[in-house]
């Protein structure tokens, strides 16, 4: 009877250890992933400000282009020396918000945003002629472009700029509004982004990804399958 007893405190003891054990692991599980969600947060937001606060500029209050551009930099550069200010502080104890925003925050997004603006491998556009064309495109969505490129660097751009004699060789009805036209501002609203060759995962994703950002982003099928992309119209 009392070796019956002190088996059962046995396996009560074991069954408490092995009970303690597995919370501790949830718990570690847990914290490992609230960091790993809170470092993807850090990493992203000054990206997805900068992007997001240029459109939402340019749709809300009809900007210029070049101001849209100037109200994202200004959102991206307070995201990133918002958590640039705080791991140092964290890691030093002092703070020094002001001098991370001017010789950290500020440049860092000034630097970015020209790369964006600027430059584009020729290996993420479809012909010479299309690579020429990229500078032409309104600087939100060479913003967009810049940033997605990043991720995933074999985004192709297929179509920038059309003309309505382009759509009667595709067959297609003449469109008096196109995007892909010059618009008032000097500047084209539209880009196709190549889909063949490429899994439904990374088509979804940037559709996806175009969308968060504030773009209309179709998928057109048939025999000239791609994803169109266009900067929204402002509603002012």
């Amino acid at each position: 009877m009392a070796r019956a007893r002190r088996s059962r405190r046995r396996t009560r003891s074991r069954s408490g250890r092995r009970s303690i054990r597995a919370r501790r692991s949830g718990r570690r599980l847990r914290h490992v992933a609230w960091l790993a969600f809170r470092g993807a947060l850090f990493v992203t937001a000054p990206f997805f400000l900068l992007v997001r606060g240029s459109v939402l500029a340019h749709r809300h209050f009809g900007t210029h282009g070049w101001i849209s551009l100037g109200v994202g930099g200004l959102l991206a550069s307070l995201a990133l020396a918002v958590v640039a200010a705080w791991l140092w502080r964290r890691l030093t104890g002092r703070r020094r918000f002001i001098a991370i925003a001017r010789n950290l925050a500020l440049p860092a997004v000034a630097i970015f945003s020209l790369y964006c603006l600027g430059w584009l491998s020729s290996l993420n556009a479809k012909s010479p002629e299309i690579h020429d064309l990229y500078t032409d495109l309104h600087p939100s969505l060479r913003l967009a472009l810049g940033t997605v490129i990043l991720a995933d660097p074999d985004v192709v751009i297929t179509e920038i700029r059309r003309s309505p004699s382009d759509y009667r060789r595709m067959g297609l009805p003449p469109v008096e509004r196109s995007l892909h036209f010059e618009q008032p501002d000097g500047w084209i609203h539209a880009v196709d982004l190549r889909t063949r060759g490429r899994s439904g995962l990374h088509n979804g994703l940037s559709q996806l990804y175009f969308r968060a950002m504030g773009f209309r982003a179709l998928r057109h099928g048939g025999t000239g399958d791609h994803l169109h992309v266009a900067l929204p119209r402002p509603l002012r």
